[in-house]
């Protein structure tokens, strides 16, 4: 089957959109299908990357932000005005996205979009609506959404929904990685959803053999922001604590925890993102693992998957209503009421691949 592949994320980049790219790539190739894959042009060297897969990579011009990240508050707020109003950056891929892609003649018999971001949707179904096909069949597929989150951090307004409804409205399919997140999307698309679950290769996972640490050690890894994964309220309550622990954080967005460096010494271990598989070999040594849960169903951390797989009890955290007993339990080494992720086997990408061609024949 010959497949186009258009993402904004692809390794060694370390996100859950790569992760999903990566993997489908992977394993679409090992199963002898000529694979085109489009990322934008971060300027990394990946062509050894995609010599090894087996697939055939090209770039798209990546745009460039240049408000969100700046210390300035007030370019920095203008920047958030600009994302969350204008859908800038991102929109300028209906330029430099499209501009590479209707160089290609339609010869594909599947195309996955993956989005974020979602002008990557927004891009092909303008192509699509002016008769610019490029696949027999065409799998947009989405991780967050775009407009109808029910989440502060994914609002968006009214009128962008024409962009959203366009490619909804075009493509064949739409691929969600959880079944709550159906409800994020417009009602009148949702026969179209199929859900289609964040997957990784088991075959290449490799778990230390669990030891207890002499004194209560556990992890978190993952992106933090104010709200749902807001660690700071977990985290006094450890300050309060007398007991000896370890607690490692493993994120990007360190100045969410760094003031607590000082509070907590040498019981608070910080660290920038590693390498997956890396990760998970650090997480099957820990007691056990914190994840922070979403205050709506219509996402769910594909981290839950890695976490299960490293073979350690999770604790739920609930910011908004935190449980201190159940803290308290699981330092202690009761992990009676810990969260448990059922059917492992469905985030195989050796399932989750099958599935993706299967919509291609349908």
């Amino acid at each position: 089957m010959n497949i186009l592949i258009v993402s904004g994320a692809f390794a060694p980049q370390i996100s859950p959109r790569s992760f999903r790219t990566t993997e489908l790539v992977r394993e679409l190739c090992a199963q002898g299908h000529q694979v085109t894959l489009y990322i934008p042009d971060t300027g990394d060297d990946r062509t050894e990357l995609a010599k090894q897969y087996g697939c055939t990579l090209k770039y798209y011009e990546r745009p460039m932000d240049c408000y969100s990240s700046s210390k300035n508050k007030f370019v920095f707020y203008f920047g958030r005005f600009l994302v969350y109003y204008c859908a800038y950056p991102m929109c300028l891929l209906l330029k430099y996205l499209r501009r590479e892609l209707e160089k290609e003649q339609g010869q594909y018999d599947l195309l996955i979009s993956i989005a974020a971001p979602h002008a990557i949707h927004w891009t092909i179904g303008l192509m699509y609506a002016k008769g610019h096909r490029l696949a027999k069949r065409w799998v947009a597929d989405c991780g967050d959404p775009f407009m109808l989150s029910g989440t502060s951090t994914h609002w968006h307004p009214f009128y962008l929904r024409q962009f959203e409804k366009r490619w909804c409205r075009l493509c064949d399919y739409i691929t969600v990685p959880t079944p709550g997140a159906v409800n994020g999307y417009y009602p009148e698309f949702r026969e179209k959803i199929r859900v289609l679950p964040q997957a990784f290769n088991f075959d290449e996972v490799v778990r230390d053999e669990y030891q207890p640490n002499s004194v209560p050690t556990f992890a978190y890894s993952g992106s933090i922001w104010k709200g749902s994964k807001d660690p700071r309220l977990f985290l006094d309550y450890l300050c309060e604590l007398q007991a000896d622990f370890r607690f490692y954080v493993y994120t990007n967005d360190l100045a969410a925890v760094q003031p607590y460096r000082k509070r907590l010494g040498e019981k608070l271990i910080i660290s920038s993102y590693i390498p997956r598989l890396e990760l998970l070999r650090k997480l099957s040594t820990m007691d056990f693992l914190v994840h922070f849960e979403f205050q709506t169903t219509v996402q769910t951390p594909s981290k839950l998957i890695d976490y299960a797989l490293s073979g350690r009890p999770i604790l739920p955290i609930n910011v908004q209503n935190m449980d201190h007993g159940l803290i308290d339990e699981f330092l202690r080494g009761d992990y009676t009421r810990q969260h448990r992720v059922e059917n492992l086997e469905q985030y195989d990408i050796h399932n989750v691949a099958r599935k993706f061609l299967e919509l291609a024949e349908q």
